[in-house]
């Protein structure tokens, strides 16, 4: 699917903390450290707001405990309670003290299991935060993963929860811009301080506070459907210019100092999320790769790269984090950490032919190293036209099933693709999957079994 233009057509609502009705969009509870969120406010508007809310508490106000770059999707781990609207039509709460097992399906839901129609998050105050960068070749970055690696895999062995933080702990808060055609890297790494941000780095001046609530300039638009991004011959350009071109616009995001947290991290602002929204169309795909081989792949990824001048088919940087292992059924760390690489193919929509350079990196990370791809973003039809998850998440995926089971029982969110598919076997013979769902999930006395057609 083409991604669409984002145009605001809409007349702009000058309050984003109010919907249409004066219903309050979002609220915070200092008390307990959480903001409560309505669905269709973006992240970025609630960074503002956060970050602009001023009180006693927290003169510098607030943030999310972490965000990434591309801050109008999705965030899990800050989240610690989900309202939605069921198959059945009535409206739920999930928290991890409701019920765990259903709190574990929600957490990653996929849009399978209801309408999520409210969030809470984690917040916490302001923080001066540290930035450094450093100028690397990809293959420098790819042997320091693999130190990292093979550390981590070592204090696994020792089953000591300290040994492997320590080991994982020089990518505890890494991000990396990856210019795949010239083979450069921007290695950006974080350090917490403990003064506040006005020590650091004076905050614009404050436009909310806790007596007089908030009046944003960001606001808030109605979404309109549109066209698809028409193609861009432009596009087609040497792939090292584009490369350059990235990354003479990117630098000064990069730039070292100490900044709040708000503006220390890596985060796509609005002008640059619509310039790069509207100037071609493009397809974004999302890869992560369990932490036990994360260098072996990279180096083996660069040698292809490099041998078969693959980076011919890339335009865009990509950007390469790290995630902690997750309790979400369907998070790609619920097993454990890995390293996601986000990439864009930015060449099939304008030539209308197949971005053979770039699909190759992406079955040599999805083919040769285990990886799990974004479940939102693209690369399941050349991928995975078959999908198993008793085969990828084997822990988990038959779990994720008796919560469908128990939500949407007759199918109603289910979507055209085929990935939704559970089996179960016990003792060797297969039997009915909902006889294997109890109120704690899938049975211990019944087996995941791989999926048996397409």
């Amino acid at each position: 699917m083409w991604i669409t233009r984002q145009t605001r057509k809409f007349s702009r609502i000058e309050n984003p903390s109010q919907d249409a009705a004066g219903k309050a969009t979002m609220i915070i509870n200092e008390d307990v450290g959480i903001v409560t969120v309505q669905a269709g406010v973006p992240q970025r508007d609630l960074l503002d707001y956060l970050a602009n809310y001023s009180s006693n508490k927290a003169p510098q106000g607030y943030t999310l405990p972490a965000f990434s770059w591309f801050i109008d999707q999705t965030i899990g781990g800050a989240v610690t309670s989900i309202q939605a609207v069921l198959a059945n039509g009535t409206l739920a709460n999930f928290s991890p003290h409701s019920n765990q097992h259903l709190w574990r399906a929600m957490q990653v839901s996929v849009g399978r299991l209801g309408v999520i129609t409210q969030l809470s998050l984690t917040i916490v105050p302001q923080q001066a935060v540290q930035r450094a960068e450093q100028d690397m070749t990809a293959a420098q970055f790819a042997q320091q993963v693999k130190q990292v690696q093979d550390a981590y895999t070592q204090a696994k062995q020792s089953g000591s929860s300290e040994a492997i933080w320590t080991a994982l702990h020089s990518l505890n808060e890494t991000q990396c811009f990856w210019f795949v055609p010239t083979g450069d890297l921007w290695r950006v790494d974080y350090q917490r301080l403990e003064e506040q941000p006005q020590d650091a780095m004076p905050n614009t001046a404050r436009e909310v506070t806790a007596q007089d609530g908030p009046d944003s300039d960001v606001g808030t638009y109605a979404q309109q459907e549109q066209q698809p991004v028409s193609p861009n011959g432009l596009i087609n350009a040497n792939a090292q210019t584009w490369s350059n071109t990235f990354a003479t616009g990117l630098r000064s995001v990069v730039a070292p100092g100490t900044y709040e947290a708000r503006n220390a991290y890596l985060s796509q602002s609005e002008q640059m999320n619509v310039a790069s929204s509207n100037f071609a169309p493009y397809d974004q795909y999302e890869v992560s790769i369990p932490m036990d081989i994360a260098g072996d792949c990279l180096q083996m990824v660069l040698g292809e790269i490099d041998s078969k001048q693959l980076g011919q088919g890339f335009r865009t940087p990509g950007l390469i984090r790290f995630v902690s292992q997750e309790t979400g059924y369907l998070s790609p760390t619920s097993d454990g950490p890995r390293m996601f690489v986000n990439l864009e193919d930015y060449l099939s929509h304008t030539t209308g032919q197949p971005n053979t350079q770039f699909q190759t990196v992406i079955s040599l990370f999805h083919d040769k190293c285990q990886a799990r791809l974004h479940w939102g973003k693209a690369g399941w039809p050349e991928h995975e036209p078959c999908y198993d998850g008793s085969g990828h998440l084997p822990d988990t995926w038959c779990h994720f099933g008796c919560a469908v089971q128990e939500l949407d029982p007759t199918g109603k969110f289910a979507s055209e693709s085929n990935v939704w598919d559970w089996t179960a076997s016990k003792q060797g013979q297969s039997i009915t999957f909902s006889s294997c769902c109890g109120p704690d999930g899938f049975n211990s006395d019944c087996t995941c079994a791989p999926r048996q057609t397409c």
